[in-house]
């Protein structure tokens, strides 16, 4: 597993950078999941909004009331599942 540097800069709990995004999983106004390096970063609060986003560079700029921030592995390279092995 890669351990690549993640930054985390919070203003006001308005404006939210994030550095060593892989991937932007899902963008809802209450929650955006974000891919880092073998973890997702599930962002929580209201009016979320990705307001730019560089997956070259990893950097992700996100707007609105920032009210969790909260990491959960992931296992990227495990790809099965019940509901594929009965198709």
């Amino acid at each position: 597993m890669e351990n690549e540097k993640t930054d985390l800069t919070l203003i006001d709990r308005n404006q939210l950078t994030v550095t060593g995004v892989k991937k932007i999983k899902s963008s809802e106004p209450e929650q955006i999941v974000l891919l880092l390096s073998g973890v997702a970063l599930i962002i929580g609060g209201n009016n979320l909004c990705v307001q730019s986003a560089s997956i070259q560079s990893g950097e992700v700029a996100i707007t609105g009331l920032v009210q969790s921030l909260r990491y959960t592995g992931v296992n990227a390279k495990r790809k099965f599942s019940f509901k594929n092995m009965f198709r």
